[in-house]
């Protein structure tokens, strides 16, 4: 791993540098208010499976109760919070249901704030997390899923070295219709 790309304990949790001027860092409570502007915009909502919609307060405060305790249990954490130089969330990256130790790859999931789409921050995000998990998680075999419709998030994964593995017929079942989707993969290999 490069350098400059190390991660660095803050001492409030681990910071990564991505982009220009942009990071990844811990999810702490005080995000609450950027997850609450930010995830009631429906595209966000249509273009994910596990992010609700409308988001609410109580959803909010599920998720950071959800990812400290994971933290905890874990004792590092396995889901960031895209920030911007002023400290502010716009987006989040993870792996989910990702267990240390116990598995030897990981499901990458994300979102980002509409005003962020189309500026190359997810592109970093991903390249970035993968670099993380594969060099210190220790995992050989990353993969994420997308609808089949969200063109946006397909060039985020192959831009980011990512590959199609293939079309998940039916794969998923949202607002009473169900869809196609895709998975990507990339292996340690591809660094």
């Amino acid at each position: 791993m490069r350098s400059d790309k190390q991660p660095k304990d803050s001492g409030d949790g681990m910071m990564m540098t991505i982009a220009d001027s942009f990071s990844l860092t811990d999810i702490v409570s005080s995000d609450k208010a950027a997850y609450l502007e930010h995830l009631q915009e429906r595209e966000i909502y249509d273009q994910t499976l596990n992010i609700p919609y409308p988001y609410t307060e109580a959803d909010a405060d599920w998720w950071i109760n959800h990812v400290t305790e994971e933290t905890r249990q874990q004792g590092r954490c396995v889901n960031w919070a895209i920030r911007r130089r002023d400290g502010y969330l716009v987006g989040g990256i993870g792996f989910h249901g990702l267990e240390l130790g116990k598995t030897h790859k990981g499901e990458l999931g994300y979102w980002l704030a509409k005003p962020y789409w189309r500026k190359g921050i997810m592109t970093e995000a991903v390249r970035r997390l993968a670099e993380y998990g594969f060099v210190d998680l220790g995992l050989i075999r990353i993969t994420a899923e997308v609808f089949h419709f969200n063109v946006g998030s397909s060039r985020v994964l192959e831009k980011a070295g990512f590959k199609l593995e293939g079309i998940l017929r039916n794969e998923y079942r949202k607002d009473g219709k169900v869809f196609d989707g895709k998975l990507y993969s990339k292996l340690k290999g591809e660094l």
